[in-house]
């Protein structure tokens, strides 16, 4: 299926099963929230949280099966190698951001503490933008 999937959209067989990861998480993140919303509205009517409501059902096995389908293609996605091939990547652009940002500061000929402050800055900028967002 990643095959098809990558030559389809140009891409890898990596890139493809990343995709489907992320697709097959998001639906069953979709459907636990359809599950969540039917039982607080089940629950704010006076239902019993112990007790769902029968129309409930096939959403829970649909639940179950999309959890189902996202490990078996994570599984698939770590057996092809792909978190490897994901952290080789981040790896390299992390070494090319680093590369640049030397070079940048190496034209400015900044003096040493210059230097360190621009860093210090970089650094927190970086940490920033890889922290979850607050809310």
């Amino acid at each position: 299926m990643a095959q098809e999937l990558a030559a389809e959209r140009d891409i890898t067989p990596h890139e493809a099963l990343l995709g489907l990861v992320r697709t097959a998480a998001a639906r069953a993140a979709w459907t636990d929230n359809i599950v969540f919303q039917q039982l607080r509205d089940h629950v704010d009517n006076g239902g019993d949280p112990l007790h769902p409501p029968d129309t409930l059902a096939p959403w829970l096995r649909q639940s179950r099966e999309e959890r189902k389908l996202a490990a078996a293609t994570a599984k698939q996605a770590v057996d092809a190698g792909v978190m490897a091939a994901l952290e080789r990547r981040l790896d390299l652009e992390g070494e090319l951001v680093a590369t640049v940002l030397g070079g940048v500061l190496d034209s400015l000929n900044l003096d040493h503490e210059q230097r360190m402050a621009a860093l210090g800055t970089a650094q927190q900028l970086l940490l920033e933008a890889g922290a979850p967002a607050a809310g």
